[in-house]
C-alpha cells in the first residue's frame, strides 16, 4: 500500500524470538500479526544457519510477509557502564568514548561492539551509557536472520526499544521492568536518557503467580534502592508484560510497593493479550521509524569507526611521507645540485604537513597508552570475580558493602533469609581463593524486616 511501512520487530533472547509484523501509517503503527517461535537447541556458530532455515519456515508457515527486520538483544547478552562524556563533537566524543570503553569493560575489545545512548553536546558534559555486546554473538544473530531471508536493517537492545517509547511519558526519573517467566528486564532513565539496565534471572519452576509476583516485589525495591540517587518517591516504573501473566499481578505489585512506588501497566490488549505480549517486539520495529536512530545499533556503531578512520589516516600519511622522502633521495643521489630546488619544495610540503603527522602521533601514543590499560590484570579485580561467582544468580542475596585492602577483604550483605547467606558463606570457604574466612554477625535487617543483614572477613591469596 502507497505510503505504508511494514516491518518484522524480533525481540529474540535464549529461549526463542517474539515476533511482531507491523505495519506504519503515517507514523502510527498497526500490528498485523504476532508470533512466537521456542529455540528447541542453544543458538551457537555451528548451528545458526540451520535454526534460520527452520525460522523461516516458521514465519512463511505463519504468513508473515515482510523481509525488512529490526533485531533487539536480551540486556543479558550485552554489558552496560554510566559514563560522563566530555563536552565533544560526535566525531571527537566517539574516539574518546572508544577509550574508555575499552577501559571499562574486562573483556578483550576485539571480542565486543561498543554503542552509546544519551544526549550529548559540544558545549557541556553529559552522562551516557556504554552498551558492549560480544561479536561472537551478534555475529550468530545474522548469521540466523540470513538464513531465514531476512534484510536486518538495524540490531538493538529490546529493553532500551522499550525505553525509547517510554521516554515519551515525561522527562522526570522513571524506571521500566519488562517480565518474562525466566528473568525479567529493569532499566531507569532519566530526562528520556538510559541510566541503566539490569537482567535479573528468576525462578522457572512450578512457582505460583503469588510466589512469582513475591520475588519481584523484591527484585523492585532492591533495585530502585541501587539506581535512585537522583530521585525521591514515589518512584514510577512501567511495566510490560512478556509472559502471559493475568492482570492481578500489577494489581498485586502495587499492594505491596505502595506508597513509595507506583507500578503501571505498559501495554494494555484484553482482547488480543497475545499482542500485549509482543510490546518488546513492536518496540523494536519502531525504532526503524521516523528520523530518529535506534538507541544502540550494534551493525552500525558510532564507537570504533572513528578509531578505524583515524588508523586509515596514519597509513595514508605514512605512504605520503615515505614517498616524499623517497623521491627526495633519488633526486639528491641523481644531482645534488640540479635538485635543490625540488629538495626546498619537499621540505616546504613536510612542514606543510608537519599538523596533521603530530596529530597522527598523538592518535598512535593514545592508543598505545590505552592498550597498555586493558593488558592490566590488578589483583582486586580478581578478588571481585572470583568473589561474585560464589553469589547465585537469584536475588536471594546481594552485596551492599565492600571493602579491599591488599589482600583482606570484609563484605556487608543482606540475605532473604539465613539458609541463602550460609550456601554463600560455605562456597566462599570452600573456594580455593580465600582463606581465613570469618563470620562477624548475622542479624535481622530491621525490626520490621524479615530480611537478614550480614558481614564476613576474609583474606584473598589468588587462584593458582
Amino acid at each position: 500500500m502507497l505510503g505504508a511501512q511494514i516491518l518484522l520487530g524480533l525481540a529474540i533472547d535464549e529461549f526463542g524470538v517474539v515476533v511482531a509484523e507491523v505495519r506504519v501509517r503515517s507514523g502510527r503503527p498497526e500490528i498485523e500479526r504476532v508470533g512466537h517461535w521456542s529455540f528447541q537447541e542453544k543458538l551457537e556458530s555451528n548451528n545458526a544457519g540451520a535454526m534460520g532455515q527452520k525460522f523461516r519456515q516458521f514465519l512463511r508457515t505463519n504468513n508473515f510477509s515482510s523481509k525488512q527486520a529490526v533485531i533487539g538483544l536480551p540486556t543479558k547478552w550485552v554489558v552496560a557502564k554510566e559514563i560522563m562524556a566530555p563536552p565533544a563533537s560526535p566525531d571527537a566524543l566517539a574516539g574518546m568514548l572508544g577509550i574508555q570503553a575499552e577501559r571499562a569493560f574486562s573483556l578483550n575489545a576485539s571480542e565486543l561492539i561498543f554503542d552509546y545512548c544519551g544526549h550529548t553536546g559540544a558545549s557541556q558534559k553529559s552522562e551516557v551509557l556504554l552498551v558492549a555486546a560480544r561479536r561472537q554473538i551478534v555475529n550468530q544473530v545474522r548469521e540466523l536472520a540470513a538464513a531465514a531471508g531476512l534484510h536486518v536493517q538495524s540490531m538493538t537492545v529490546s529493553a532500551l526499544a522499550l525505553g525509547k517509547i517510554l521516554s515519551e511519558a515525561g522527562p522526570e526519573l522513571r524506571y521500566g521492568l519488562y517480565m518474562r517467566p525466566a528473568y525479567c528486564e529493569f532499566w531507569a532513565q532519566a530526562n528520556g536518557s538510559p541510566r541503566s539496565i539490569q537482567h535479573v534471572q528468576m525462578p522457572s519452576g512450578n512457582e505460583t503467580e503469588d510466589q512469582y509476583t513475591e520475588l519481584l516485589t523484591s527484585t523492585i525495591q532492591r533495585l530502585i534502592m541501587l539506581s535512585s540517587q537522583d530521585g525521591l518517591p514515589p518512584y514510577h516504573v512501567t511495566a510490560y508484560d512478556g509472559g502471559g501473566f493475568s492482570n492481578k499481578v500489577i494489581d498485586r505489585l502495587n499492594e505491596r510497593l505502595a506508597p513509595q512506588i507506583t507500578v503501571t501497566a505498559g501495554q494494555d490488549s484484553p482482547d488480543h493479550p497475545e499482542q500485549a505480549q509482543s510490546a518488546a517486539a513492536m518496540a523494536v520495529a519502531m525504532t526503524a521509524v521516523g528520523k530518529d536512530e535506534p538507541p544502540v545499533n550494534f551493525l552500525k556503531p558510532r564507537i570504533g569507526v572513528q578509531k578505524e578512520t583515524g588508523r586509515k589516516r596514519i597509513a595514508v600519511w605514512a605512504g605520503v611521507i615515505g614517498a616524499a622522502c623517497l623521491l627526495a633521495l633519488v633526486a639528491v643521489l641523481a644531482d645534488l645540485q640540479a635538485d635543490r630546488t625540488d629538495i626546498a619544495t619537499y621540505t616546504e610540503q613536510l612542514e606543510l604537513m608537519s599538523e596533521d603527522i603530530a596529530a597522527a602521533r598523538e592518535v598512535v601514543d593514545r592508543i598505545s597508552y590505552a592498550s597498555s590499560w586493558t593488558s592490566q590484570k590488578p589483583v582486586f579485580l580478581n578478588c571481585l570475580r572470583e568473589l561474585t561467582l560464589t553469589f547465585p544468580e537469584e536475588p536471594v542475596i546481594w552485596a551492599t558493602n565492600l571493602r579491599l585492602s591488599e589482600n583482606a577483604g570484609a563484605l556487608v550483605g543482606k540475605a532473604v533469609d539465613e539458609e541463602s547467606f550460609y550456601k554463600v558463606l560455605d562456597e566462599i570457604k570452600q573456594h580455593e581463593a580465600f582463606s581465613n574466612v570469618q563470620m562477624i554477625h548475622i542479624r535481622n535487617a530491621g525490626r520490621d524486616s524479615r530480611e537478614k543483614e550480614f558481614a564476613v572477613n576474609f583474606e584473598f591469596q589468588g587462584v593458582k
